[in-house]
C-alpha cells in the first residue's frame, strides 16, 4: 500500500482521501449478536495490540522472522490464563480470529483470517513484501470479551515491488471527536455498499508511534465509526468496504 494523499474540503472538519486499494478474499461464517456490546465494554479498558500479552493471555509464535517476498506459514497459538492452549473463541463479525499486519512505517495492510488446527493453533499464509519490520496483531473475543495481542515481526532480503494501484474511489471524511461520519464516492456520486463481515465497514485505527490499536465497524445505517482514541495524537485509519462484490482497502491519516 502507498501514500495516500489528503485534500481539504469545503467544511471544516471534513476532507478528502484518496486511497490507493488492494483486494482481499472475503470469506464468512456468522456474527455475534452482542459484538458491539462488548466493544463498548472493552473501549474503557487499555488500548489493545500493545504487548504479546493481556488479561493474562498471551501470543506465543513459532517463528517472527521471514524472507521478503516469500510466501510462508505464521503459525501460532494464545495462551488462556493458566498457560493453556486457548479454544473457546466467540464468533466476533463472523471469524472467530482476525490477524491484521501492518508494516513500519504504516505503508502496507494485511486483514487476514487463519485457520485453526486440531491442536488450537492458528496458521496463515503469510506474504511480507518488503526488507522492513512489522506488527501482526491477533483480534479475537472470548467469553464477551475483545482482546488484541500484538508481536512484532521482521522480513530480509530482497524486497517485493508493489503491486499497488491507484483507488478509483474516494471518501468524504467528517470528524466530530470521536465520531466518524464516511462517504464513499466514484466521479462525485456516492457508491453504494455492501456488508463485509457483517458490518457496513471496517475501520483499523492504529496509533503513530507505539501503534495501539482499535477495530471499529460502521452501524447499521450509515458509514459511521465511533473510535474511542485513547489519546491526543496522529493516527493512521484503514478503511476497509464492499463495492460489487470485491473488498477495497485504503489508508488516511487523522489527528485526535
Amino acid at each position: 500500500m502507498t501514500r495516500v494523499a489528503l485534500f481539504v474540503a469545503g467544511l471544516a472538519g471534513a476532507f478528502l482521501a484518496a486511497f490507493v486499494v488492494g483486494r482481499v478474499l472475503d470469506v464468512g461464517e456468522r456474527t455475534v449478536p452482542d459484538a458491539h456490546a462488548a466493544e463498548a465494554v472493552h473501549a474503557t479498558a487499555l488500548p489493545g495490540g500493545l504487548s504479546l500479552e493481556q488479561d493474562g493471555y498471551r501470543l506465543e509464535a513459532e517463528r517472527d522472522e521471514f524472507v521478503a517476498g516469500h510466501t510462508e506459514a505464521f503459525v501460532f497459538h494464545i495462551l488462556a490464563p493458566g498457560g493453556k492452549v486457548l479454544r473457546d473463541y466467540d464468533v466476533d463479525h463472523e471469524k472467530r480470529l482476525h490477524l491484521i499486519v501492518v508494516s513500519r512505517p504504516l505503508v502496507r495492510f494485511l486483514h487476514l483470517h487463519p485457520r485453526r488446527r486440531p491442536d488450537g493453533a492458528w496458521t496463515v499464509p503469510l506474504t511480507l513484501p518488503e526488507n522492513a519490520s512489522y506488527r501482526a496483531f491477533a483480534d479475537f473475543t472470548t467469553g464477551g470479551e475483545r482482546r488484541t495481542l500484538g508481536i512484532d515481526l521482521q522480513a530480509y532480503g530482497r524486497s517485493r515491488l508493489a503491486d499497488d494501484r491507484a483507488s478509483e474511489y474516494d471518501v468524504l471524511v467528517d470528524q466530530h471527536g470521536d465520531e466518524l461520519d464516511l462517504t464513499v464516492s466514484i466521479a462525485g456520486k456516492p457508491v453504494e455498499l455492501q456488508r463485509y463481515l457483517g458490518a457496513g465497514g471496517h475501520l483499523v485505527v492504529l496509533r503513530e508511534g507505539d501503534l495501539a490499536y482499535i477495530h471499529a465497524h460502521a452501524d447499521k445505517a450509515r458509514l459511521s465509526f465511533d473510535v474511542p482514541f485513547p489519546s491526543h495524537g496522529e493516527y493512521r485509519l484503514f478503511l476497509q468496504f464492499k463495492v460489487d462484490g470485491k473488498v477495497e482497502t485504503g489508508s488516511f491519516g487523522v489527528t485526535r
